[in-house]
């Protein structure tokens, strides 16, 4: 076997290398070729998706490719288009979006304290869909659908509840504009998106699927249930 270099050229020490790795090896040049997850199950004969997430990692490569596509399709918490002209990011521009930026349950946070507390810190009590520093993009879509379940779950909960005082009750339930705002913000995403063509609804769901695996957020306030099912971009029926 000829010398084997890494990319920054470097020889890679051949004692290292094992059979087993070749497994890795074939899931990840899957992986960074767009295989969709759910093909590369079966090509390795995994019973479950998640044991063939543990094969690869998406690559700092194919996470940038989704940030570019992702962020021409960016919304404030008015459902208004950000960037409807934008080009590829720059390098400066990437590290600038990863450090001026911190993941909520249903899209980014750009409120500097909060960003510095890694999201632990949100002075306004994490009311994303009434802040300007909020940003979502067709990738959390899932997650809008799913807080807008559980804010109308939780209101019919509370109207219910006979154990609390009027006030408790009225602090605790979600308000009517809340619900309307997202309602009104699902609707811009997916009517963007209704507006692309086949190739650019499928740019945006691989984009999508790269960016949710590669995303792990940790926040100091409750977590949302996880969407049932799989994470289409289309509306359900």
């Amino acid at each position: 076997m000829p010398p084997l270099l890494t990319a920054a050229g470097d020889e890679f020490d051949k004692a290292r290398i094992t059979l087993y790795a070749y497994r890795h090896s074939y899931a990840q040049r899957h992986a960074d070729a767009g295989t969709p997850v759910d093909v590369l199950r079966e090509l390795m004969g995994h019973k479950t998706l998640g044991t063939t997430q543990t094969y690869y990692r998406v690559s700092e490569k194919r996470t940038r490719q989704a940030v570019d596509r992702l962020v021409t399709l960016q919304f404030d918490r008015h459902g208004s288009r950000l960037w409807d002209e934008a080009k590829a990011l720059l390098d400066h521009e990437h590290t600038r979006m990863r450090i001026g930026q911190v993941a909520v349950p249903f899209g980014i946070c750009a409120e500097p304290s909060n960003v510095k507390a890694g999201g632990h810190a949100c002075p306004f009590r994490f009311r994303c869909l009434g802040c300007d520093h909020f940003r979502t993009d067709p990738s959390y879509l899932p997650d809008l659908r799913t807080y807008l379940d559980t804010l109308l779950r939780d209101r019919e909960r509370l109207a219910a509840a006979t154990e609390l005082d009027a006030w408790a009750r009225a602090e605790a339930t979600p308000s009517e504009e809340e619900i309307s705002r997202l309602r009104r913000l699902i609707r811009r995403v997916e009517s963007n998106l209704d507006a692309l063509t086949d190739e650019e609804r499928e740019e945006i769901r691989q984009a999508t699927s790269a960016l949710r695996r590669s995303r792990a957020v940790q926040l100091g306030m409750p977590t949302l249930r996880p969407a049932a099912g799989g994470l289409p971009l289309e509306r359900e029926a």
